[in-house]
């Protein structure tokens, strides 16, 4: 990774001082609380005894490039696709990939789980793209990011995860060259971002000298945090053409200076820790009531990488389609929220691989030391990716639980894991879209909801079996005036063809 000499490269300098100057803040600096300031030792820590979110590679198609690219997400711990997140796009420095925030040496996972649990932030995502869009015919790929981002990737996850797609739910910041890309690119889409941070920003002319502020009273408007941070020993100098302007038009801002630190991670992992406190306190994620999911029947088959929470595991990509859950080790869990059971599951039966001796699936309810209903084994399957089913029977699972999946074995990687559902050993009755053993008013409103669109599927394992009521092989308004018919008492058996 070349961050540190990229001061070098855009040759600028600070008058020293200028330091003096900015170490007070400016009267117009939008503050959040007591931030900035220097994280508590740990902060940057791993914590074993807390909720972690899962991070993961991801690939789209680039019109900007005219290839698939890759970028790093993170989903935070409790993530649900029933929940809707705000997002923030968070960008690499000169040199560096996808991975820096991660791998590189930014742990922005650890730094968010931490303020999560500690109460500090709401949950959002991450997406940590490669912000050198370079490719066949393009000059500058760090220029070119830009149609990247807006009309790429934004796109992608937007039709992919359950994300607000309003500027007041969106944030872009990031290191060196990726806070003046940040800068750049916010400042000129502020339909788009009103959270915009740069860590020690600085970069070409191409990127640094674009009009930022091309209308200074609608930024003042429409801004809800500028940040910027730089080390007093970086002698990247870009910010305070961004703050002079700021000043000159009363526009909002926060220039915070960490004394006797340079052009490295003791500045930007701070940056992270404060820059998303102080968006969070300013609306970032302002999500209002969110309602309480609808629970999830056992009986359908759920996706692994679908959990609500997880420990120890990652997804990547499956030769099956869609994702896997993998890089599991003994202790490692993931964890399905509101489960429904029904009057009682059978046995388990889940999709999985291994190139080793494989392990347990432990099946627990409510919690990772919860009731024990089952414990399905898993075998080699001779490789990561030759998928096989795994079996076992289950009791003692009804109602509706938080289901933990833990996964046991020896040392080292244990097996991979697809998709599981679980099994009544029941048939559905028609009309019995609950599965309660009864055809009633209750199943009736389901039909109601079924139809609207308020629910995708029946609590029942099979569908079709209990709601195509006149036996026409599709489950519809035809269905429906059957139900009604049988309720009134107008027939007396189901199904029944109209």
């Amino acid at each position: 990774m070349k961050l540190q000499t990229l001061s070098s490269k855009i040759c600028m300098k600070i008058v020293p001082t200028l330091f003096v100057v900015l170490l007070a803040m400016p009267v117009n600096v939008k503050a959040a609380e007591t931030l900035p300031v220097i994280p508590p030792t740990g902060f940057d820590q791993v914590q074993t005894n807390i909720p972690h979110g899962q991070v993961s590679t991801i690939t789209y198609r680039s019109t900007a490039t005219n290839s698939q690219r890759n970028a790093r997400i993170y989903l935070p711990p409790g993530y649900s696709t029933s929940n809707k997140y705000s997002v923030l796009y968070l960008l690499h420095g000169y040199g560096g990939s996808e991975n820096d925030w991660y791998s590189g040496g930014g742990v922005s996972n650890v730094i968010l789980d931490n303020l999560i649990a500690a109460g500090k932030i709401k949950p959002f995502i991450v997406v940590m793209p490669n912000a050198n869009a370079t490719g066949t015919g393009i000059s500058d790929g760090y220029l070119n990011f830009k149609n990247d981002l807006l009309g790429s990737l934004m796109p992608y996850i937007e039709s992919s995860y359950p994300v607000y797609t309003d500027s007041s739910h969106r944030a872009l910041a990031g290191l060196s060259l990726g806070g003046a890309q940040s800068l750049n690119f916010g400042l000129t889409n502020l339909n788009k971002f009103t959270f915009i941070g740069g860590f020690s920003p600085g970069g070409p002319a191409s990127i640094t000298s674009t009009q930022m502020f091309p209308d200074p009273a609608a930024t003042k408007q429409q801004i809800k945090l500028l940040f910027l941070c730089i080390g007093t020993n970086d002698n990247t100098s870009f910010s305070d053409s961004v703050v002079n302007t700021c000043k000159a038009n009363n526009i909002p801002y926060t220039y915070f200076l960490i004394p006797g630190r340079g052009h490295d991670w003791t500045v930007w992992k701070p940056s992270l820790w404060n820059f998303s406190q102080m968006a969070c306190n300013n609306g970032f994620t302002d999500y209002g009531t969110i309602p309480d999911p609808e629970p999830k029947s056992a009986f359908k088959q759920i996706e692994a990488e679908a959990f609500d929470n997880q420990s120890g595991i990652q997804a990547e990509s499956c030769n099956e389609g869609g994702q896997n859950v993998g890089f599991i080790e003994n202790g490692d869990y993931v964890v399905y929220n509101n489960i429904d059971f029904g009057n009682g599951a059978t046995s388990f039966q889940s999709r999985v691989s291994s190139a080793t001796n494989g392990g347990n699936i432990e099946i627990r309810l409510d919690s990772i030391t919860g009731p024990l209903v089952g414990t399905c084994p898993v075998s080699s399957s001779g490789d990561w990716q030759i998928w096989t089913d795994a079996k076992c029977s289950v009791s003692g699972a009804s109602g509706k639980h938080d289901l933990y999946l833990k996964f046991t074995g020896g040392s080292g990687f244990l097996f991979n894991f697809n998709w599981w559902k679980f099994n009544s050993g029941i048939v559905n009755v028609a009309g019995d879209l609950n599965g309660d053993a009864s055809v009633d008013a209750t199943d009736y409103a389901l039909m109601k909801k079924y139809l609207l669109g308020s629910i995708d599927d029946f609590p029942v394992q099979n569908d079709l079996e209990a709601g195509d009521l006149n036996k026409d092989g599709v489950i519809d308004a035809l269905d429906f005036a059957v139900f009604k018919k049988y309720l009134l008492g107008t027939i007396s058996e189901l199904p029944y063809s109209l």
